[in-house]
């Protein structure tokens, strides 16, 4: 793990001005990529903090507009990670910094392959993100009460190969936005659901106690 933070610092002291966009990012994630580690968080967010930072480091070649670079780093609403895979999702390609003027005429196809890819790996980290939130919390329909807009939404997407359907699933934005929206709240979902939980298994207990006195 730490050579990819080794690669990380490398890309950030060798690579040219062009490259500015893509490596504030890129510091951006690694800070976090470090905070999560201090916590020892080996959580959802941490792999999809691991998911950015692994194809971005391998490109290097993806830039943002600065504006949304400035949106996602200061995590004040979102983490890091996850405003990045809000503003994926939300604006697409909108995101990019398509500006070609200093790229090699021959290299253009290129930059484009890459943004295209990346693009595409965006509904998977949504979904294995989602599904790595739900393995975490207490009760295993905590999301789906706490976020209704996210069940039909993951389930579509969770099934999903073909790039056009995709996009025909994630184009209702107000919903995706919705869904970010709560997420910001998290850290009262989960609380709210090991309360709940607490309900159901002092219910479940008492129910068992009831049976034993029962049989005596």
């Amino acid at each position: 793990m730490r050579s990819l933070y080794y690669l990380i610092c490398l890309l950030l002291v060798s690579s040219t001005e062009i490259y500015a966009s893509p490596n504030l990012l890129l510091q951006c994630l690694a800070k976090e990529e470090s905070q999560l580690h201090k916590e020892k968080s080996l959580g959802a967010l941490y792999h999809l903090n691991q998911d950015f930072l692994n194809e971005l480091a391998s490109t290097n070649d993806i830039a943002l507009k600065k504006n949304f670079i400035d949106e996602i780093c200061p995590g004040s609403k979102h983490s890091p990670s996850v405003g990045l895979l809000r503003l994926l999702l939300i604006k697409e390609s909108d995101i990019y910094d398509l500006s070609l003027s200093e790229v090699d005429a021959s290299m253009r196809p290129f930059k484009m392959g890459y943004i295209n890819e990346f693009q595409k790996q965006v509904p998977r980290f949504f979904v294995q993100f989602v599904s790595g939130l739900q393995a975490e919390m207490p009760t295993p329909d905590c999301l789906d009460k706490a976020i209704p807009e996210l069940r039909g939404l993951y389930e579509r997407l969770k099934y999903l190969e073909e790039e056009i359907t995709i996009h025909e699933v994630i184009k209702d934005k107000s919903k995706i936005e919705k869904i970010f929206t709560r997420l910001a709240d998290l850290k009262n979902i989960r609380v709210n659901c090991e309360l709940i939980a607490k309900k159901r298994n002092q219910k479940l207990r008492n129910k068992m106690q009831k049976k034993e006195n029962t049989g005596l």
